[in-house]
């Protein structure tokens, strides 16, 4: 008994540590893109949403319900499901057939990743499939053991919260499938309670398809429009998928993670069988879309939270325990260094290289553009900004001003929903980058009138630089 507690009192330290890092420098830093995006998914609550389904703008909206928001309170979900996922992928390795000491190793290494750094701070729909992945393993485990009803229900709910989640959680169905069928539990396919499973989470997803239906499948077509990317096989966005996801998850644990993915396919326990299903198959999937478009790093985030823990407790078990515990001490430190940069900015990088660029300057922006806006004598007037991705921290940060804004931009049609009207005929404030086109190259208008610029500075070199242009009578994009 007093081994038990001792165990799980270690845990507790390991996760703790992790997770008062987090909530030290939570406030620290400003929304990105995807972030401010789920954000006002809360603001704006709905049944589902263009890009994604919608329990991730459902959990801000309870958030934003109990707080008054800000940086702080929007992450506290992000903090507590990385500590949900650790202790889940702990759980899983000690299933596995891991010691109490090797799991702890393996969750260290799962949280000294500098993704999973990173979405242990920002709620995004991968938050939450990382969370509902463990729970869902074991539950697809005990029905092959026992197959009773609850279990079968149990599944229909993870399910259905995972399709609540994200869309490429479909993906679970044929890796669930193939593991049944390699097991050759063919008796499983015919069991009634399966029905069960498939009520549930029909029932569950019922929002999104309801919603869908409603606005002409919009969520579908943008997805397959956005998965598939081009029609052309290219190497470049390959490669480029690949360096992203080396350098984000770091490349040792990179390393570590392709090892555990390789062992694997030598293992017979049942644990680390359906994990490599679950992780092959999102591995495949992403693999073939970067021979389209580039992957995201954080897409692919379940593989890696499947085999940087296993990998690292093969190779502890192995005899490689001085390499990896140095490999995964350091991986800590670095992760530490990056979380201390994110409060004090101590860095110097050269003009428009500042990896900030996301993340920094956006509240002074949407100030300076309050007070330009309110000096415009127009009875119909409003902000824009011509690309989706602005578009988001834009509508963030001048939400306390009131102002109507316009995203110009028809690749995500998630903003014209909110914003409901045509932007045609108004004069607008248009708020443009150093990394977009400016608004005379971007829009048509009957004049065009700068405003001047801001040029957002942080250790010395220049971050980004925003350009204010008022847009009279604004006609469309060009």
């Amino acid at each position: 008994m007093k081994l038990i507690h001792s165990q799980y009192r270690q845990l507790f330290w390991v996760l703790g540590a992790f997770t008062l890092v987090r909530l030290a420098v939570a406030p620290f830093f400003g929304f990105g893109v995807d972030e401010a995006h789920y954000l006002l998914y809360g603001y704006h609550l709905d049944w589902s949403y263009v890009d994604h389904p919608p329990l991730v703008g459902w959990i801000h909206a309870f958030v934003l319900f109990c707080t008054k928001g800000g940086e702080f309170f929007s992450r506290i979900p992000a903090i507590a499901l990385m500590i949900v996922t650790s202790a889940g992928a702990y759980r899983f390795l000690l299933s596995a057939g891991a010691d109490h000491h090797q799991a702890l190793w393996g969750i260290t290494a799962l949280n000294a990743s500098f993704m999973f750094g990173a979405l242990g701070l920002m709620l995004l729909p991968e938050n939450l499939l990382m969370a509902l992945l463990f729970p869902l393993m074991e539950s697809v485990l005990r029905i092959e053991r026992t197959g009773k009803a609850r279990d079968f229900v149990l599944l229909g709910i993870l399910l259905g919260a995972l399709g609540l989640s994200k869309y490429t959680a479909i993906l679970f169905i044929p890796a669930i499938l193939g593991y049944f069928l390699a097991k050759r539990r063919f008796d499983l396919f015919a069991n009634p309670r399966i029905l069960l499973s498939v009520s549930v989470a029909l029932i569950m997803i019922s929002p999104v398809i309801l919603w869908n239906q409603q606005h002409d499948w919009i969520s579908f077509l943008y997805q397959s429009e956005h998965v598939a990317g081009g029609t052309a096989i290219a190497l470049k966005p390959f490669f480029k998928s690949l360096a992203g996801q080396i350098g984000a998850y770091n490349p040792l644990l990179y390393v570590i993670a392709l090892f555990g993915w390789i062992g694997a396919f030598r293992s017979s326990d049942d644990t680390v069988r359906l994990a490599l299903w679950i992780g092959t198959t999102i591995a495949l999937f992403f693999l073939v879309s970067s021979f389209l478009k580039p992957v995201l790093p954080h897409w692919p985030a379940l593989f890696y939270l499947l085999f940087i823990p296993l990998g690292t407790v093969m190779l502890l078990r192995r005899g490689w325990d001085k390499t990896v515990k140095w490999v995964i001490l350091f991986s800590a430190l670095l992760s530490l260094l990056i979380h201390a940069e994110l409060v004090f900015k101590w860095g110097h990088f050269p003009d428009y290289k500042s990896p900030f660029r996301d993340i920094y300057g956006y509240d002074r922006i949407a100030g300076e553009a309050d007070a330009l806006f309110r000096g415009i004598p127009s009875t119909k007037k409003a902000l824009a900004v011509t690309n989706w991705t602005y578009g988001s921290r834009i509508l963030y940060y001048t939400r306390p001003y009131g102002e109507k804004v316009f995203t110009l931009d028809t690749k995500n049609r998630q903003f014209s929903l909110w914003e409901a009207e045509s932007p045609v005929g108004y004069d607008l404030l248009i708020i443009t980058s150093h990394f977009t086109a400016d608004a005379a190259s971007a829009v048509v208008c009957t004049e065009y009138v700068p405003l001047g610029n801001s040029v957002i500075t942080l250790g010395g070199g220049i971050v980004d630089t925003f350009t204010y242009t008022l847009c009279r009578d604004y006609r469309g994009e060009r």
